[in-house]
């Protein structure tokens, strides 16, 4: 497993800053996504229920389709979907990112 992306996030009815969440975005061997979002902007804050987001619209559950092709064309990629899904959500606004590796 490798970490590709760590968005920090925090919701803006409560001011800039404040109410901060992380989502981390991971790799797996298989070349399926792993998410795990939690409280706080540190790797030891409290898990959430993906749900909390009220995403409208699926993640991306893989960077590879079915037949092996690649879904995206790097991690650039793969971050304007996660970003464009997102914005579906509810009061969660991207604070900052950070890529740590590339797919």
């Amino acid at each position: 497993m490798k970490k590709l992306i760590v968005y920090r996030m925090h919701d803006p009815y409560y001011g800039d800053g404040t109410n901060p969440k992380t989502l981390s975005v991971v790799l797996r061997e298989d070349n399926t996504l792993s998410y795990s979002y939690y409280g706080g902007w540190q790797d030891s804050g409290m898990g959430f229920a993906m749900s909390n987001m009220q995403l409208q619209e699926p993640l991306p559950i893989s960077v590879k389709d079915y037949k092996g092709k690649k879904l995206f064309k790097g991690v650039e990629a793969l971050d304007a979907e996660i970003r464009r899904v997102i914005n579906t959500g509810v009061a969660r606004h991207i604070k900052s990112k950070v890529i740590i590796n590339e797919i």
